[in-house]
């Protein structure tokens, strides 16, 4: 990607609840319980597991019991409503994907986001979605504002 050259469309979201969550294989979610993104990305109840990174509480329960990663998709309610922005993706092998989720990433110009550490600022906030381009929303990293 390359940094702008001009204005920027707003992309934003806020929501309270992040819907279409994938939950991690093997995995039932009771209502109520605190929620992490695991370290590929997915919903997981937390645990006393230090690699999951905690984000919110479950809004309803979802069981994935005997199911694979993603086979079935919950939601993460805040606790409050979250401002995010959508940000252009760097290209592989630094992309930022869900595996990025609940992490800090880095800046690779002023609208671009990267994995990549080495040489780039790390961004104050953390991501919460990666969407793709078949998506409603469009191909974005959604960070935290």
């Amino acid at each position: 990607m390359s940094a702008t050259t001009g204005p920027v469309g707003e992309r934003l979201r806020s929501c309270r609840v992040l819907e279409g969550v994938p939950l991690a294989a093997n995995t039932k979610i009771n209502q109520g319980a605190a929620v992490a993104f695991d370290t590929a990305g997915n919903l997981v109840p937390i645990t006393s597991s230090t690699t999951i990174k905690p984000i919110g509480f479950a809004p309803k329960t979802y069981d994935n019991t005997g199911g694979a990663a993603g086979a079935v998709l919950g939601a993460i309610d805040f606790g409050r409503n979250r401002l995010m922005r959508g940000y252009l993706n760097d290209a592989a092998p630094n992309a930022v994907s869900r595996a990025n989720c609940g992490s800090t990433v880095y800046w690779l110009d002023d609208q671009t986001l990267t994995t990549l550490a080495t040489g780039h600022v790390a961004t104050n906030n953390r991501v919460l979605d990666v969407t793709t381009a078949s998506s409603d929303l469009g191909a974005f990293v959604w960070m935290e504002i």
